[in-house]
């Protein structure tokens, strides 16, 4: 089930798209870099492709799934984007569809998960100020593709 006033259930029926489309998805699911406009090359979004608001309402089997999705994404974000970490986090108060924010930090960015959640906010203002340029949908669509063919590339040696 989807819910039409949901962002993540609209970007699951095509109302809106991220740039460079589905990174990658399997029956429970769904990795895409997140929305325009577009604040951070390889954020990205993976979320469950139905309408779910609470982790303990998951199938086991949507669980299961949920590690190893999480594990391929930050491989193959880790090769394409080479950040000195990646922080993987659900608050799910805006958006209350389950999903997680995957936010790769770069050496110009602060260390600490409250500092670097106030230095994307501050990026985000100066980029609304227009004082500081977004990442084009044009160049999170070429990290996506190349996320796409790393996360191919794992799960073709799992298999």
């Amino acid at each position: 089930m989807l819910i039409d006033k949901c962002l993540a259930c609209s970007t699951l029926t095509g109302k809106l798209q991220a740039p460079g489309g589905v990174i990658y998805q399997d029956n429970y699911w769904v990795v895409e870099h997140s929305l325009s406009p577009v604040l951070l090359r390889g954020y990205l979004i993976i979320k469950l492709k139905w309408h779910c608001e609470h982790l303990a309402e998951l199938t086991p089997e949507e669980a299961s799934a949920l590690g190893s999705i999480i594990q391929s994404t930050c491989l193959a974000l880790s090769k394409v984007i080479k950040p000195d970490k990646i922080h993987v986090c659900s608050w799910g108060e805006e958006v209350k569809h389950i999903h997680f924010h995957v936010i790769p930090r770069t050496k110009d960015m602060p260390v600490g998960n409250l500092k670097l959640l106030i230095y994307l906010r501050m990026q985000k203002i100066l980029n609304q100020l227009g004082l500081n340029k977004w990442v084009t949908d044009e160049e999170a669509a070429a990290v996506a593709a190349k996320i796409r063919q790393e996360i191919a590339r794992d799960f073709r040696k799992e298999s």
